[in-house]
């Protein structure tokens, strides 16, 4: 490796990020064991092993139990395309879970009528979901859907986005809103983050079919893992 222009262990940990994010390291592969990495970059083993701590700081890569350090990069989330966590997760083959907070029924409040322009005393689902893939937790989110959209049986496992389809309730169409901000206590203790670490807060109102409101939610995604991609034309 050439040793100029920089400390060495910098250097290393800056061309290892260059390569996960211009997809030259997939997400999701493994990388060699370091004594494999530390022989083929000519580097000791010190050296890559902070390299790397450096690198899982930064979210490009993470341990897991038997598959030792993976890749796990920035995940693109198509502004042009509407889709679940669950299909993009999949999409990208990772396996996706969720971990089920609160999963409760009751009539929608004053503040959650004015949003959506459900009538008061609509029964609603109010749905607090920890979504992780491969393990790893990426988004805390909170939807709030008529009953008559998911069945009164849901239990908030699975998509929520094929629940709805077997209802033929999918939104539609989306009013989102995305924004930048930093995890509280809370977020960040189930995201596994510091307090204050950069999030990306979406809100969106999803639109069924017959342009009455489907779903409600708010959702905060690892900053650190999460980009947006969209497409304009002029």
């Amino acid at each position: 490796m050439d040793r100029q222009h920089g400390p060495l262990g910098e250097r290393l940990r800056n061309a290892l990020a260059a390569a996960i994010d211009s997809g030259v390291i997939a997400a999701g592969e493994s990388l060699p064991s370091e004594r494999e990495m530390a022989e083929g970059l000519e580097v000791s083993r010190s050296t890559l092993r902070q390299s790397l701590k450096d690198l899982a700081a930064m979210g490009r890569v993470t341990t897991r139990p038997g598959a030792g350090t993976v890749v796990t990069g920035h995940i693109p989330k198509a502004l042009s395309r509407l889709s679940g966590f669950t299909e993009d997760m999949q999409l990208r083959g990772l396996l996706p879970t969720s971990r089920v907070l609160e999963c409760s029924v009751g009539p929608i409040d004053p503040d959650g009528a004015i949003r959506t322009g459900l009538p008061l005393g609509t029964s609603v689902l109010t749905l607090v979901r920890l979504r992780l893939a491969g393990g790893e937790a990426l988004s805390y989110e909170r939807a709030i859907v008529p009953v008559s959209a998911v069945g009164a049986d849901y239990d908030g496992s699975g998509s929520l986005y094929e629940r709805m389809d077997a209802h033929d309730a999918r939104p539609r169409r989306i009013l989102q809103t995305l924004k930048a901000s930093e995890a509280d206590e809370e977020i960040a203790g189930h995201l596994g983050i510091r307090p204050g670490a950069a999030v990306l807060e979406i809100s969106q109102l999803g639109y069924g079919a017959d342009g009455m409101a489907v779903e409600d939610a708010i959702s905060w995604y690892r900053g650190d893992r999460y980009k947006y991609v969209g497409e304009i034309r002029g």
